[in-house]
């Protein structure tokens, strides 16, 4: 069931991508975003300072995250790459546009069961962006999609076993407030 959602959401997402267009500059502008999203798997705040790259309507994020409020016996590490469209461009005040994300939690847990999580996460969502001054944004959106994970332990303990991606799933949804300067 999840592989099927997920599926349909990675054939479906171009679709939807080309349902308004409209002229905008084509030149490439290179930039800076700042994101804090709230997890509803994880349940934390994590903070991720990314590199943009617009170009069009289009807009790449690749970014490391981490946990700014840790706990000492927890390690909470990210990867995200963040795809958004614009579909009307980014030069009114406000700015509509579609999401899509993967990223990669890692999450040690050195506590009296220490393990080890690795998390997937695949999300698309809708969200809205203000043009705050020249070049810098404001914005936030909501995600939902599908995640799978890993789990190692050295606990002996039937309900701390080992598992591999892809033997538990589940749906996701993420509440982001991002702000944008592009150079």
């Amino acid at each position: 069931m999840i592989r099927s959602i997920l599926t349909i959401q990675i054939l479906l997402f171009p679709v939807m991508l080309q349902a308004q267009k409209s002229v905008v500059e084509n030149t490439g502008k290179l930039g800076f975003s700042f994101n804090n999203v709230f997890n509803g798997e994880i349940s934390t705040l994590l903070t991720t300072p990314s590199l943009a790259y617009l170009k069009g309507n289009s807009q790449f994020e690749l970014g490391l995250g981490f946990n700014p409020f840790d706990r000492t016996d927890q390690t909470l590490l990210s990867g995200e790459i963040n795809y958004k469209y614009f579909p009307n461009g980014i030069a009114e005040k406000f700015n509509l546009y579609f999401i899509s994300q993967l990223a990669i939690f890692h999450n040690q847990r050195n506590t009296y069961y220490p393990a080890t999580y690795n998390y997937l996460f695949l999300n698309a969502g809708y969200g809205f962006q203000i043009k705050l001054f020249d070049e810098a944004y404001l914005g936030t959106n909501v995600k939902a999609g599908a995640f799978t994970f890993n789990k190692s332990s050295t606990n002996p303990y039937e309900g701390f076993q080992s598992t591999s991606f892809f033997d538990e799933t589940g749906l996701n949804l993420d509440f982001q407030l991002h702000l944008n300067y592009y150079f």
